[in-house]
């Protein structure tokens, strides 16, 4: 699929209250998390948007990545905030989305999701669930839902899963990922709270032979 069709988002900007420190930042294998992460979804997008919370300044210090920087149009309203803002500054309709602290995603991860788009072309958006568990901040979003994505941050509505069974999004089995080439699926969406989730990242990048293609 056409690349210049997509853009992609990724979400900082987060308070990362259990991990102590900017996630986003955290330096693993030379690199900042945030690095991993767009170079991981920048071979399946024309663009990409970081939305950073109420503060660009200290993403756009890294300098040297290909990203646009967008605040939040609603601050202090979590992660539906920042994919507002970042959809906000879209030009396409459909849009891939990744948290930030997702550094075992691969670039098959996001092709693949691509491919879902195709199938369920009239759903709003389509994010994975694993043995049950939803993993919204990782999936496509597409523009239309603009709309009701603002007026639940008008009222407080802040529940992420509940909206996204309010706008008809199709949650993709792992049967469906593995059909479309995302192997390790679960592996892939581990994400770090913690110091100790970051140091188990660590060591699985550097000791266990999995590492993200790029």
């Amino acid at each position: 699929m056409d690349a210049k069709k997509w853009t992609g988002i990724i979400l900082a900007g987060g308070q990362s209250s259990r991990m102590g420190a900017n996630k986003a930042l955290l330096e693993l294998n030379g690199s900042a998390v945030l690095t991993h992460t767009s170079n991981a979804i920048r071979p399946a997008v024309s663009r990409i948007i970081v939305a950073t919370g109420s503060d660009e300044a200290i993403y756009n210090a890294l300098g040297d990545e290909d990203f646009e920087c967008v605040k939040d149009v609603y601050p202090g309203k979590g992660p539906l905030a920042g994919l507002h803002a970042a959809l906000s500054a879209s030009h396409t309709e459909w849009n891939l989305v990744s948290a930030c602290d997702m550094p075992l995603l691969q670039t098959s991860f996001f092709s693949g999701m691509k491919i879902l788009t195709e199938q369920y072309s009239t759903s709003n958006a389509i994010v994975p669930r694993i043995e049950g568990r939803i993993h919204p901040l990782a999936g496509v979003y597409h523009r239309r839902v603009l709309p009701e994505l603002e007026q639940c941050l008008i009222h407080d509505r802040l529940r992420v899963i509940r909206w996204l069974e309010e706008i008809g999004c199709h949650f993709a089995e792992i049967s469906e990922l593995e059909h479309v080439g995302i192997g390790h699926a679960a592996l892939q969406l581990s994400n770090m709270n913690t110091p100790d989730e970051f140091e188990n990242i660590r060591f699985r990048l550097q000791r266990s032979g999995f590492s993200s293609e790029r």
